[in-house]
């Protein structure tokens, strides 16, 4: 089976640069150029140049590089794309390739090859169906769609953190699709060779922890927003607390931290080794001939049996460490399903879902918010006014989450009233 690679440049000051460093990596080629225009829905276009290299020996894989634009909803978005085909006994040279390709100046993320997908991505009308390998009688697409789906998700949004001047949303977007990105290899990790499998993992987890520190930070902030805005009115709004001062000071180490920790295009190269991972993986023996469907249903009604007995597991609702092992669980659970569109789910029992992490999304927040605070205020014991605005923040905070803590075992009881009931008719 061929597969695909695709390489999006950013910020390319030239049409002829991309060419010129590709030619100069590759062995000698044949040369092929070609002019594509293609309307699409919505008066929707795409307007590039193809030019497609096959190496005079035979390595296994052919590269085309693609210069133009995408017109989406009238706006004009450049393409500079390198595109690798190869066949499956032909990793090891593209790995070499890719490592070559991402060793120079031009930064890259992996993207969706189809432009025609693409396109539709941007719209945000597009499913992980419509992807070329997608076959729902073959689970080797889970391998082929699935995984690669959130791949692309997690490498555009590590592309827009690492090139933005402006990251404090952006940290959140990228933090999503590496949450999605880990519930989806935990999803299929039965299809994956262990070491694969606890590899690409681990990476993803060392991603979500470097941004953890600034998501924290920003918070805190939120909080201290909100108490200005409840107390303060909305006339002295913009007036920054000494509070607010510090914690923005800590917001910036940790984002230099963030930003420093890794160049866009070695980040690139680990996700472009996870997809050349996915892609030249065998299914194991037992799972060859099992359906797509068949699979998600197996394991979906296996994560829900295990979720209703969650209680029973951690039966206390006021232990903030035990609440933080259910969220987990929750949001893996979630992401999960809704990475399967194989797979019926009505938004009433995602709404539920979603109402009950995010309880226990806020009553982490807040036991995390004290313990951050708690820490600055140890560090200026002195500062009569910081002291002061802890011990306010502090317990603005803990009146809500009191109060949040109350509404638990309803909105408990609810969720998993609805999901034996799903399961009951689609598992």
């Amino acid at each position: 089976m061929k597969h695909t690679i695709c390489l999006h440049g950013l910020g390319l000051k030239n049409k002829g640069q991309l060419l010129t460093m590709v030619q100069r990596l590759l062995p000698p080629s044949t040369v092929k150029n070609k002019i594509k225009e293609k309307y699409l829905a919505n008066d929707d276009l795409l307007k590039y140049k193809r030019t497609k290299f096959i190496p005079v020996n035979d390595l296994g894989y052919k590269l085309s590089c693609i210069s133009g634009v995408m017109v989406i909803s009238d706006t004009l978005h450049p393409l500079n794309e390198v595109l690798i085909r190869y066949e499956e006994e032909a990793v090891g040279e593209v790995r070499k390739l890719l490592q070559k390709l991402l060793a120079g100046k031009i930064k890259f993320v992996v993207d969706e090859p189809d432009l025609v997908l693409r396109a539709k991505q941007m719209r945000g009308r597009s499913s992980i169906k419509e992807m070329a390998l997608y076959d729902e009688d073959s689970l080797a697409t889970a391998l082929h769609c699935h995984l690669p789906w959130h791949i692309y998700g997690a490498g555009k949004a590590w592309g827009d953190l690492l090139t933005s001047t402006n990251e404090r949303n952006l940290v959140r977007q990228l933090r999503v699709k590496l949450r999605r990105l880990r519930s989806s290899l935990t999803f299929f990790k039965e299809l994956l060779p262990l070491t694969t499998f606890e590899q690409h993992k681990m990476q993803v987890k060392r991603w979500a922890n470097l941004l953890g520190d600034a998501r924290e930070y920003d918070v805190a902030l939120l909080t201290c927003m909100k108490i200005r805005h409840g107390q303060r009115g909305e006339e002295v709004a913009d007036e920054v607390s000494r509070l607010e001062e510090i914690l923005l000071e800590y917001r910036a180490k940790a984002s230099k931290k963030m930003l420093n920790a890794g160049k866009l295009n070695a980040i690139t190269l680990q996700l472009a080794e996870m997809l050349l991972d996915l892609q030249s993986t065998t299914l194991p023996e037992a799972y060859e001939e099992l359906r797509l469907k068949s699979f998600v249903r197996q394991r979906l009604n296996s994560w829900c049996n295990k979720l209703i007995l969650l209680p029973e597991k951690y039966p206390d609702f006021s232990d903030m460490e035990q609440l933080h092992k259910i969220r987990i669980k929750m949001k893996r659970f979630r992401y999960g399903l809704q990475g399967v569109p194989e797979i019926y789910f009505p938004t009433s029992l995602l709404r539920s879902l979603k109402s009950f992490q995010d309880m226990l999304g806020f009553l982490h927040d807040d036991y995390v918010n004290d313990m951050l605070i708690g820490e600055i205020l140890k560090q200026y014991p002195e500062d009569a006014a910081l002291q002061y605005e802890g011990a306010m923040f502090c317990g603005w905070e803990r009146a809500k989450a009191e109060a949040a803590l109350t509404s638990l075992p309803e909105l408990w009881d609810n969720f998993t009233a609805q999901l034996r009931e799903w399961q009951e008719e689609n598992l």
